[in-house]
Order: C-alpha cells, then structure tokens, then sequence
C-alpha cells in the first residue's frame, strides 16, 4: 500500500505505510550516447505502463476504458497524453482521478489538474503519483491536486513541510453520483484503506484473533470482519467487573453478525486472593494495586485467548491517550512472538463515529451518556465535552500511568 498524503478542511495527514520498493528512475534512451545535443537534451522513452495500476479501491480504469463504460464509484488513472477535455459530462461518478507522472520535469499533469478542476468543474478527490517529489506536493496543491501517492525512497516530512504554507477551504466532492462534502470522500477512502489491511492480515495469518474490549473502535473492526466474511476469531476480556451495557454487546454481536464471541475470564482463585489481600476495590490504593488487578482480570486471560495465535488485532488509536501517540499500525509483540496490529491508529474519534453511523453498528449504551473510554465499572466514569478521553479512565492516577498492561509489552515495529 502507498503511503497517501490527503489534504482536507483540516489540513494535511499521512494514510497508510510506505510501501517496501525501490525506485528506479527513467533512464535516457540514448543512455547519454550519440552526438553531443542529446546528451544536453535527452530522448526519453515513453512510458508504456502505468506506474501503478491499483488505488486503495480496486483497480484504475485508464480514460479509454472510463470512456467505454464508466463505474460508478470507480477510479481513471489519467497518462500524460490523454485528452482530459474528451471527460466533459463524464466524471461527475468518479470517486478518484489520479494523474500519472512519469518524470519529473513532465508538465502536463499539472495541466490536467487545472482542467479537470476550472474547465471541467470536476470537484472530486484529484491525487498525484509517480515521479512526484516530496517538495513539488505545495505546487500541486495550487492546482488542485489534494492527494499525492509518495514513492518509497521518500520522506513524508518534507511533503508535509511543504505544505505548511498552504491552507484553502477545499469544495465538496461529488462520489458515486451524490454531492458529498470532501470529508466525506477521504472518509471512504479510509474505511476501503481498512477493509484492505483487514484482508492483508487474514491472507498473511493463519491463526489471528481481534481482542475486543466492545468498544466503538473494536465493533468498527469486527463489522468489517464480518461485512467482508474474515476467518478473523474474535474474543473478549470479562473481567468480573464489567458494567452491563458492556456485557450486554455480545448477544448482540452475535444476533446482528453471527458471530459468537470467545469470551475470556479470569482465574477465580487469583481473584479472590487479591480481595484478601487488597480488599475488592484496593485498586484505588495506589498504582501498583490498580495494575496487580488488572493484571488478574486481563492481562493473564490476554495471555491465555492469545496462545496459538500467531497475530492479534487492537482497536486502540494515537489519539486515544499520550502514552499512545506513536502507536503504529503494525508492530512485533516480542514478548508474545507474534504480530500485532492496530488498524485504527490513525482514525480519530469523528471518524469512529462516522463509520459507527454510516454502518448503523452497534454501540455501547454508555457512550449517550458520556462515557468515551470505556474499562471496568469502577474504573470508568462519564466526561464533559472537550475533556480528554483518558480523563474517564483511572482519574485517581496521573495521565502517564494510565494503561492496564495489555499494550504496554515491549515490542519492536515491523
């Protein structure tokens, strides 16, 4: 998968990992042979294939091929030569154009953009890919280019430096048919970027298993494994201590999806000799006590669900808490010698909740009467708008100390 540089209302931000590929650039045809004004002013080959023929979609339709018979929601992958004007009236189903470059100092892809974006009104998603360089992105962005499919020798920094300077209010998109505002657009792009790293996982594993706590973010994950039918196992954590909006999710799971939940518990006579020892709320003595607890009622049963297992999935996400700000989608669980991935962690929680409503998934109770970050019932309260969503969790302890040991192995990123 490429890695994507999207721009929206808010600004610019990175999609997806860089893919693991060299980049070899064009050579001269006369590979700087023959008499002294073609060494100044080289006869380049022509490009007799696309640089890339996928899109995080499904596969480009060339102009031709859009021509014969559009898609609607599909994507055209446009070749320098091709007459952008013969789109006219043709366009409005797009749910991407992405103008190929094949070298660097090739000029006519900006001329598409300007096309397509003044001429030709078209207001969907417009990305940029091939010989592109990451200082050219500012440029491309004053044609109108809001997407740039960055080669895997190049550094996202400097796309993003680039770009500092440029902020404009984009204009709505139109995809499959129906007038939709640009964020809505990136958003779908988001949700198939999911559903192809999901199917990535189940093709590269034989074994995994999403470990679900029932949140929004888990139940997001578990639609898709089971929208697109995913031999991904899913258990859950049943700590003892749950509140019952929680338990109540995974009749439901199974009722709307089929799919019957592996509920995991903890060992009774660890539990009772932590009450001896701490009393039954001694969590909220001090940290070391919360995270004894939490050890008993998750991170053993963790231990356990995932024996056998040779990946596990988590619905954690950057912007979840500051001790997950570097969260990456994909890592090494060295302790457990295994992979673990977090599809989610560059989703924020509007894009949770805009996948929750678009797929009509089910949703914890809790979450209408303030709740964000949901754990066990003592653990967990309701927040005031705007309140960092950790604030919910653990509220007695200081921001840095607010993991319960699921997630906090020491794993090294693949």
């Amino acid at each position: 998968m490429s890695l994507l540089i999207e721009l929206d209302a808010q600004g610019a931000k990175i999609i997806g990992e860089a893919a693991v590929r060299e980049f070899t650039p064009p050579k001269p045809a006369n590979e700087g042979h023959g008499d002294v004004r073609k060494k100044i002013v080289p006869n380049v080959k022509q490009p007799t294939e696309p640089t890339s023929k996928e899109w995080e979609g499904g596969q480009y339709l060339s102009m031709q091929e859009w021509l014969d018979g559009s898609q609607e929601g599909g994507a055209i992958l446009l070749q320098p030569a091709d007459d952008v004007k013969k789109l006219d009236g043709r366009i409005g189903n797009a749910a991407l154009i992405s103008v190929d470059f094949h070298r660097i100092g090739d000029g006519r892809g900006y001329s598409h953009a300007v096309l397509l974006r003044k001429r030709l009104n078209y207001q969907g998603r417009l990305r940029a890919q091939g010989a592109i360089t990451a200082d050219q992105v500012f440029a491309m962005a004053r044609v109108g280019f809001d997407s740039f499919a960055l080669r895997a020798d190049q550094n996202a920094d400097t796309a993003l430096a680039a770009l500092d300077t440029f902020s404009v209010p984009y204009q709505g998109a139109v995809v499959a048919g129906t007038a939709v505002d640009r964020a809505d657009a990136n958003f779908t792009a988001r949700v198939r970027l999911l559903e192809r790293a999901l199917i990535e996982i189940a093709q590269r594993h034989e074994r995994p298993a999403l470990a679900s706590s029932l949140s929004a973010e888990d139940m997001v994950i578990t639609d898709v494994i089971a929208r697109l039918n995913l031999p991904i196992d899913v258990f859950t954590l049943e700590t003892g201590r749950l509140n019952p909006e929680t338990l109540a999710l995974i009749p439901q799971v199974k009722e709307r999806y089929g799919i019957e939940i592996d509920v995991r518990r903890p060992d009774e006579h660890a539990i009772a000799a932590y009450i001896a020892a701490h009393g039954k709320d001694g969590f909220y003595d001090s940290v070391a006590a919360r995270k004894l607890c939490c050890n008993i009622r998750k991170v053993a049963p963790l231990d356990e669900a995932l024996n056998g297992r040779d990946a596990w999935l988590t619905g954690q996400r950057r912007e979840q808490a500051v001790t997950r700000g570097a969260l990456p989608e994909s890592e090494r669980d060295v302790e457990r010698d295994m992979h673990k991935y977090n599809p989610l962690a560059d989703w924020n929680w509007a894009d949770v909740l805009a996948y929750a409503t678009r797929f009509d998934i089910p949703m914890n109770a809790l979450y209408q009467r303030g709740y964000v970050s949901i754990g066990c019932e003592p653990c967990t309260k309701a927040i005031r708008p705007g309140e960092d969503p950790r604030n919910g969790r653990w509220w007695w302890e200081n921001q840095d100390s607010k993991e319960c040991g699921l997630h906090t192995m020491q794993n090294v990123t693949r």
